[in-house]
């Protein structure tokens, strides 16, 4: 027995609704493919869109791995710090005499924010730097310190509102050194009493104000907006306000400068409702969070004690030097010359020297002829003569000095230039007369290149270093150390840049002459050892200078330099050290 399969209708004589059937079925399973191919495009996207703004690595600290999340939270904290301080000076904005100060410090919290970006990445790399490099130095900040400082950020402080009446007890055209007598004393009360009287009587203390007080204020009315105990104008005064009901004067009292009246006008008692903890909360940002960025940040105060209080000691070892200064050249280096003039004007009072009548241009000639002879002289002290003589103020404080130029592009009016072309090195000028006046003018020097004078004068000291006080006083360009023979002083650790400091102290014998160094802007320094000091207390005021301009320094030498970091190109430009 057999059996046959059972038949297969082609086309032709398959039933109409298998093809209906079989139509259907094709077109489900193409929306179906449609559909998975859809969901998968939009779930790539959607993947993708959650790693660039959640997952995606932006930098990386000794293998602590920040992401996108961490740059959002970090720039969501410093916005709110920003605008934090920014809405207290916002508040503060009554149409006093502070208001303009208030405008630009607001202008600059507007800038802050537009670097909101570029300013977290900084934060999230240097903190996360000095978090792994504090124990190295011995530097912690405790739960204490943390506690207190995250109190006084979302503390809105206690301020008041007053205006002011000030008497001064000197007269206007007083010398500074002058001391108010007992008289002047008593004279300034007595205006103020009055001054109080008045208001008493009904009339207005802006009025009044506007009368007689001798603070800027009184343009305002007295107007002196808020202040607190810390304001740097009128702090004294917070104490004086405490307890006064608004309206109520205060004083007159005596103070440093003569008679003082208050009238309060409001208070904001201290609190913590509206500020930096209500914008943490509106950001997203739990107490965890911020304590955590708190405690970091108070490192870098830390670390700049550190840096300030045992970094840079005094005494220290220094070295005392002078230099020789090249500046440099703005645009192409082409051929260039270097002149001195001093400007004899008929009448130094006019703007314009057309209007000096022809005697004053006679006297002036004569002038400036026994002036070019004296400058003729081997010895002559263009610094000291221009000083007392030109009237060019610009070029006077250093010795007629006009720097260096193309001659081919010059500067100068044209009989200057004419006379000034015809003139040699170290040649000195007759009278030349301009709009301006008579010019005495001495072409100073010629060069290639702020390199190639740089090498001419090496090789002029090498040969001769005892040229170099003379070689400062004719070429170099720091004015202030030019007339002193190039002295500059004593030198520390930190107080240069890098590759200054390194030629100072890789001077090893006194009189030895250092390799001319570049610094980063293109400046030319050529140094003199003249003294040495293993151990030698440094002045106050370049302590500080030293403390504020070698912190940078040093966190990028030696705190950051031995740690790996790594930074998305994206950040790479804007994560620098804070």
């Amino acid at each position: 027995m057999t059996f046959r399969s059972r038949p297969v209708l082609d086309r032709k004589h398959r039933p109409r609704w298998q093809d209906e059937l079989r139509t259907q079925q094709l077109t489900v399973i193409g929306f179906a493919l449609a559909i998975a191919v859809a969901l998968g495009i939009f779930g790539a996207a959607a993947w993708n869109g959650f790693w660039e703004s959640h997952l995606r690595p932006v930098a990386a600290v000794s293998g602590r791995t920040f992401t996108t999340a961490d740059l959002d939270v970090r720039g969501s904290i410093l916005s709110a710090e920003t605008l934090a301080k920014a809405t207290e000076l916002q508040s503060q904005l009554v149409g006093g005499p502070r208001d303009q100060i208030l405008q630009s410090q607001l202008q600059a919290y507007s800038q802050v924010l537009n670097d909101i970006p570029t300013n977290a990445a900084n934060s999230l790399i240097n903190n996360a730097v000095l978090a792994a490099r504090a124990g190295d130095f011995g530097i912690s900040v405790s739960d204490q310190q943390v506690d207190a400082a995250i109190a006084e950020r979302l503390n809105l402080p206690e301020r008041v509102r007053a205006n002011l009446i000030v008497i001064k007890a000197l007269p206007d055209d007083a010398k500074p050194d002058d001391k108010p007598t007992d008289e002047q004393f008593a004279d300034a009360m007595k205006k103020a009493n009055e001054a109080k009287d008045r208001i008493s009587g009904g009339e207005s203390f802006g009025t009044v104000a506007t009368a007689v007080s001798d603070d800027f204020s009184a343009s305002y009315g007295g107007n002196i907006g808020w202040f607190g105990d810390d304001d740097v104008l009128y702090g004294d005064y917070f104490e004086k306000l405490d307890g006064v009901a608004d309206g109520d004067l205060v004083g007159p009292f005596q103070t440093d400068e003569g008679a003082v009246l208050l009238q309060m006008v409001a208070r904001r008692a201290s609190t913590t409702q509206g500020g930096l903890g209500d914008l943490l909360k509106a950001q997203g940002i739990d107490d965890a969070t911020y304590r955590t960025y708190v405690a970091e940040d108070l490192l870098n105060t830390a670390f700049r004690t550190h840096f300030a209080d045992q970094v840079v000691v005094s005494p220290a070892e220094q070295r005392r030097v002078a230099l020789i200064y090249i500046a440099p050249v703005a645009g192409s280096v082409v051929p260039q010359e270097r002149a001195r003039h001093i400007l004899i004007q008929p009448d130094p009072e006019l703007d314009d020297q057309s209007k000096a009548t022809p005697e004053q241009w006679a006297a002036a000639l004569d002038e400036a002829q026994e002036l070019a002879e004296q400058l003729r002289q081997p010895d002559a002290d263009w610094t000291k003569l221009a000083k007392e003589h030109s009237d060019d103020t610009g070029s006077a404080s250093r010795g007629g000095d006009l720097g260096w130029f193309d001659p081919t592009d010059s500067p100068f009016v044209e009989p200057f230039n004419v006379a000034l072309a015809a003139l040699k090195v170290g040649e000195v000028s007759d009278p030349v007369r301009t709009d301006f006046g008579y010019h005495i003018i001495e072409k100073t020097a010629e060069r290639d290149s702020p390199q190639a004078q740089a090498t001419d004068i090496e090789e002029r000291l090498r040969a001769d270093p005892d040229s170099f006080a003379d070689i400062a006083r004719a070429e170099s360009e720091d004015s202030t150390t030019a007339e002193k023979g190039g002295e500059f002083g004593w030198v520390a650790r930190w107080q240069l840049p890098r590759a200054l400091e390194d030629a100072v102290f890789g001077l090893a014998t006194v009189g030895a002459v250092s390799e001319p160094v570049t610094d980063d802007s293109g400046g030319i320094t050529i140094y003199k050892l003249l003294e040495t000091a293993d151990s030698r207390t440094i002045e106050d005021d370049r302590l500080s200078n030293i403390r504020r301009s070698g912190y940078a320094r040093w966190l990028t030498e030696v705190v950051h330099a031995p740690v790996d970091i790594w930074v998305d190109p994206q950040f790479a430009s804007s994560a620098t050290t804070t």
